[in-house]
């Protein structure tokens, strides 16, 4: 088992880099060659609200991490919406509609039977089911785990789901292009603080882990701070399996060899003080981006909170490149304003 222990994004970025390039083993996965961590890895970010890279070896997209929040917050799955800001996603796509393991709908609907298991293990048949399915919005639940008990340890999104992700009717292997990494999401409080520990079967380091994955429960940390009306705390991400694909080796030779980095990171003022009161927003700036990418919307509205307002500002300034926005938090300005330089 491995530890490791950094204050954000740019220094777990390099590293790791110099982790796997020095621990890496190679190994051949359905064809591709990958360099893999031989045991499970324990990553704590001390401080998630560094979560945006500024590294530019990394050649980060900016865009998507805050496109797949939304997706995710909203309960969605489409590739209509996704596939706009990386059509690569297209390729994890068993019918080029949805994304059949992606998280949204896991987080947001997650459906199943609400039966418990009989206690008579010769009892083996629990098929009668047919007034037993039930939908649970796990955001609601955390919340609401958490109202019943401020210091509850049972907080946990669930992401795998056996009955759609193992074995097809059939009672064979279940034959897909999207399988989900992540496990399961818990939150705890420690002190006024909250933490986040996530648990991931696998876990690409470029693509996944410093693309997405760990901006996305970070994000999703700051905003269950806000509406539970606690600190954000420290990030866990647990990894069985970390890796890298060869086709990449040159990138995560750059970024280990980066000497100039810096974990900074910015906190926004909470005008947040419940769960409708983020479900409102949200529902707001799922319409905004929708109305955004189908041409019949180009007004940039204002959310009457910092962080809602700098989550839309990345969407409008994707569609208008108005150079003019400011966001509220300065590593956004930074990171445009060099973006647009390059762009000159």
């Amino acid at each position: 088992m491995h530890f490791q222990e950094f204050t954000g994004i740019n220094s777990f970025l390099v590293g790791i880099s110099k982790l796997l390039l020095e621990k890496g083993v190679k190994r051949n996965v359905r064809g591709f060659i990958t360099y893999e961590i031989n045991n499970p890895i324990i990553i704590k970010i001390s401080n998630p609200l560094a979560r945006i890279v500024t590294i530019p070896e990394r050649e980060w997209n900016h865009v998507l991490p805050y496109a797949e929040s939304l997706w995710l917050a909203s309960g969605r799955n489409d590739m209509k919406m996704i596939g706009t800001y990386l059509k690569k996603m297209y390729d994890f796509s068993d019918d080029n509609e949805s994304m059949r393991a992606g998280y949204g709908p896991r987080l947001r609907f997650f459906n199943g039977i609400s039966k418990d298991y009989k206690s008579n293990y010769l009892n083996k048949n629990i098929s009668d089911v047919s007034n037993s399915i039930i939908e649970v919005d796990q955001f609601d639940y955390i919340v609401k785990a958490f109202e019943k008990d401020p210091y509850t340890r049972q907080a946990i999104i669930s992401i795998t789901d056996p009955a759609k992700d193992y074995i097809q009717k059939s009672g064979i292997l279940k034959s897909t292009k999207d399988f989900p990494c992540t496990n399961n999401i818990q939150f705890l409080r420690r002190g006024n603080c909250l933490d986040v520990i996530t648990h991931m079967r696998s876990n690409d380091f470029v693509w996944g882990a410093s693309g997405v994955n760990i901006f996305n429960f970070t994000f999703m940390q700051e905003y269950f701070a806000k509406i539970l009306n606690l600190e954000i705390g420290h990030y866990y991400h647990i990894v069985n399996n970390l890796h890298y694909y060869d086709n990449l080796r040159k990138k995560v030779e750059l970024i280990a060899n980066v000497k100039s980095y810096s974990d900074d990171f910015f906190s926004y003022s909470n005008s947040i003080t419940n769960f409708r009161e983020f479900s409102n927003k949200l529902l707001l700036l799922e319409n905004f981006e929708q109305g955004l990418r189908e041409k019949t919307n180009s007004i940039l509205i204002d959310f009457e909170d910092d962080f809602f307002n700098d989550w839309a500002k990345v969407f409008y300034l994707f569609y208008t490149k108005d150079n003019l926005i400011d966001f509220c938090n300065p590593i956004l300005n930074r990171v445009y304003k060099k973006r647009n330089k390059n762009n000159l």
